[in-house]
């Protein structure tokens, strides 16, 4: 069921990704409940780690990675955001997502925070599957500097197992040295 809820919420980021602002309630009308789902402590324990890279000097370009160390139950999709401590030092200039990736989105580019979700559509990700790139990272260096790259996952979806139920996730930030 979550898997469907899963997909559903994918599909509606997807269509509103073009929309500006929110519409506003029509009056009388209550407003929507919002549904937080927590992770059960039964639920296993997962990481993910972002790597971590130099650019020479500003204008430069790296590759990051974002990798789950391992999905004991494999992996139904994910929603997480990615961000930048220090945005002025560096950005996100562009995210590729793996082939299992069925249905992917990613906010747009360039920024200093993306939020990207994708869903294995076909099962790709086996149960037990070790070191499954999420999405890569391509940073631009803006001036000379480090900053921290952060990945955060939803409250309500972060990262499902096959079942559509979700791991409990510890994430490992990495860094963007700039210039010497």
């Amino acid at each position: 069921m979550r898997f469907i809820v899963l997909i559903v919420a994918l599909a509606l980021i997807v269509i509103a990704a073009g929309c500006t602002a929110p519409s506003a309630p029509q009056a009388g009308m209550p407003a929507p409940a919002a549904t937080v789902t927590t992770v059960p402590a039964t639920a296993p324990a997962v990481s993910i780690t972002v790597g971590s890279s130099r650019v020479a000097s500003a204008g430069g370009t790296a590759t990051v990675p974002i990798v789950l160390a391992s999905a004991p139950n494999g992996i139904s999709g994910y929603n997480v955001t990615v961000a930048l401590s220090d945005p002025s030092v560096a950005e996100i200039t562009a995210v590729a997502f793996p082939d299992w990736a069925g249905m992917k989105a990613g906010s747009a580019v360039p920024a200093g925070r993306v939020a990207l979700q994708a869903v294995d559509m076909s099962m790709q990700v086996p149960v037990g599957a070790t070191n499954v790139t999420l999405a890569t990272l391509t940073v631009t260096g803006r001036a000379a500097g480090t900053t921290a790259i952060t990945v955060t996952p939803d409250r309500a979806l972060g990262v499902q197992d096959r079942s559509g139920d979700l791991y409990a996730v510890t994430a490992s930030p990495g860094n963007l040295t700039v210039g010497t």
